[in-house]
């Protein structure tokens, strides 16, 4: 049986016909993730263990980390061109996550969009979300989770 740390290999995701700016984005992302530690798995098909799972929900990266006594899972959405509509329509609501008897768990979310579409995205999402706008190469900014939110 694989480890937490073992079943978060890009090869457990696929990779789907998409624009450069979307590819770029993850890229930068998944980058930046790996910096702080995330195994990432790109656009996985379905939940890679039995100890995550969703319904009819595919993140654009899923990331997982382990330190001292925590767990983390990050789900990451990049919106090339960010409509809080259909935002809210995919179901990342049905992702759980049982971390080990013996640590916290937690979810991290971002949203990543591109510099000069921020405009487009409403900002109350922040109490679930961090919001991090994107430049060609880097991230730009990364607008937190606001205080004291679940």
């Amino acid at each position: 049986m694989l480890s937490r740390e073992e079943i978060f290999d890009d090869s457990n995701g696929i990779r789907v016909p998409e624009s450069p700016v979307h590819r770029s984005m993850k890229d930068i992302v998944r980058n930046e993730l790996r910096s702080e530690d995330y195994r990432v798995v790109e656009e996985p098909l379905s939940p890679p263990t039995e100890w995550i799972s969703w319904s009819t929900y595919r993140p654009d990266l899923l990331g997982y980390r382990m330190e001292r006594q925590a767990e983390e899972l990050v789900i990451v959405e990049c919106e090339t061109h960010p409509n809080m509509n259909r935002f809210l329509a995919k179901n990342f609501c049905s992702l759980s996550f049982q971390c080990s008897i013996f640590r916290e768990g937690s979810i991290r979310r971002i949203l990543a969009v591109p510099q000069g579409k921020l405009g487009s995205v409403d900002l109350k999402l922040r109490r679930n979300w961090e919001v991090w706008v994107l430049g060609q190469t880097r991230t730009i900014e990364k607008m937190t989770k606001l205080p004291g939110q679940h």
